[in-house]
């Protein structure tokens, strides 16, 4: 006799998470959304995954039959196929009966549900059979069947699938709600909202997601990175493509290539990016070129004090300090590690130059950061943009990288932009952080960055 389950995994890690390990079992999910929207496999993949813990489910479709269904799920979720074939996924194709009416339907479900006893069943979907029957009355007349049939008679979580927005019939009856969506403006990406999960708790109900191919739907939460309280050295990532530096992150690296030696790279944040996310980029690359005993000269952003630095500074102290000058105007006096800007650009410059030819005589490659807004600040328009072209020439002779980064309003952004080999972009949308390549152009990808392990890393995932 089968065990009762007392929770049915989404398939989906992040949202079991947030459902408190799963669908409660016994639940009616309605799975709502526009045609394209994802439904179809977010279902499948609560099948394909809890087949995996050896859970049956019967699917019943009136879409299409069991080839194209296998088909169109195996590019993202390879083991359908497998668990199709071995019928721990029981599929039930009824596109072509629905024209017999309620009762042929009601009895070819239950012979399937009475035979295979199954923890899960799908209804893909019910506005197909309202529009085979004929009539909505006719669609809640096979529903309530089901219901005195089979739902209130076994502890089975069904899934049904409607198309668009609403139906206020499937709302009524369902446990749960769950909406899928693709939202365009002002970026294209997926949402999946959970409108109602009768008696369970929800500390987040909106996420983000993208179709990656082997694992189908992934979700994930919005940005609440913090620095991890111990902070650790991290291992070299060494340079795969020739005349690249690594950018600290292999994700991040795959989509760019990397940092190209010689070159002024362009950092755009948007409006609100939190400053963790905004110092992320430098944090990946300083720590990459520190572990390798590197050079790296900081012109931090305004808001940073020496104190502020602080939870910022690599774990080991010694190579830090041997490897790294960061440049500020609120220090009281030069020291090994700061370096005083004095307002002064010829006299900051000529400084500058001679620090960065220190390292260069060791014979080390040499990371500069420069955030735009403390230049614009200290110099004006005019001579940061004439700084920047200056400091460049040398960036370029020998091979090194600079970044620059931008916040919103700053006036010389406009100016830079034509002197950057580079341009990217990070934005603040909605509580996700989207990065895009500007030049060279890449699409929209969700970029994720953690610290949890002690040190910087940033993942990418396409925003399909």
């Amino acid at each position: 006799m089968r065990m009762p389950i007392e929770r049915i995994s989404s398939g989906i890690v992040e949202l079991d998470r947030c459902l408190q390990n799963g669908f409660p079992s016994g639940y009616v999910i309605n799975v709502r959304g526009e045609p394209g929207a994802g439904k179809t496999l977010f279902v499948t993949q609560v099948a394909t995954k809890n087949a995996e813990r050896g859970l049956k489910t019967v699917y019943v479709s009136f879409l299409e039959d069991r080839e194209k269904f296998i088909a169109a799920a195996s590019t993202l979720l390879p083991q359908v196929r497998k668990h199709v074939e071995s019928d721990i996924i029981s599929y039930v194709e009824l596109s072509s009966v629905t024209q017999a009416g309620v009762s042929p339907l009601m009895e070819l479900v239950l012979e399937r549900v009475d035979s295979v006893e199954p923890s899960i069943l799908v209804f893909d979907s019910y506005s197909a059979v309202v529009q085979a029957l004929g009539s909505e009355a006719e669609g809640r007349a096979l529903l309530n069947n089901l219901f005195s049939r089979i739902f209130s008679k076994r502890k089975v979580t069904t899934l049904i699938i409607t198309e668009g927005d609403q139906n206020d019939f499937v709302s009524y009856v369902a446990d749960g709600i769950i909406r899928m969506s693709r939202k365009s403006e002002p970026t294209s990406y997926r949402i999946l909202e959970i409108l109602k999960m009768r008696s369970v708790p929800l500390d987040e109900s909106k996420f983000l997601f993208v179709f990656e191919k082997g694992r189908g739907l992934r979700v994930f939460r919005p940005f609440n990175a913090t620095l991890s309280k111990k902070l650790k050295p991290r291992s070299a990532i060494q340079e795969k493509k020739k005349g690249y530096y690594s950018t600290g992150s292999r994700s991040l690296d795959a989509v760019i290539g990397g940092y190209q030696k010689g070159s002024l790279v362009l950092w755009e944040m948007g409006r609100d990016v939190p400053q963790l996310a905004f110092y992320s980029v430098v944090l990946l690359a300083a720590a990459n070129f520190l572990v390798q005993e590197r050079g790296v000269l900081i012109i931090p952003s305004l808001e940073f004090t020496r104190e502020s630095l602080t939870p910022f500074v690599y774990p080991n102290k010694e190579l830090f300090e041997r490897n790294t000058r960061l440049f500020m105007d609120n220090v009281p006096q030069d020291s090994e590690l700061f370096v005083q800007l004095t307002g002064d650009m010829e006299r900051d410059l000529e400084k500058w130059n001679e620090v960065y030819e220190g390292f260069k005589k060791r014979g080390v490659p040499v990371l500069k950061v420069v955030s735009l807004d403390t230049l614009e600040h200290i110099y004006g328009k005019e001579k940061s943009v004439n700084l920047v072209r200056r400091a460049y020439l040398k960036t370029s002779h020998y091979k090194d990288v600079t970044l620059l980064l931008a916040k919103p309003g700053l006036e010389i952004t406009e100016e830079v932009r034509y002197m950057a080999h580079t341009r990217l972009s990070l934005r603040f949308v909605d509580g996700y952080l989207l990065f895009k390549g500007l030049s060279p152009y890449t699409t929209d990808y969700l970029y994720e960055p953690r610290f949890s392990k002690g040190y910087p890393e940033v993942r990418l995932f396409e925003i399909n």
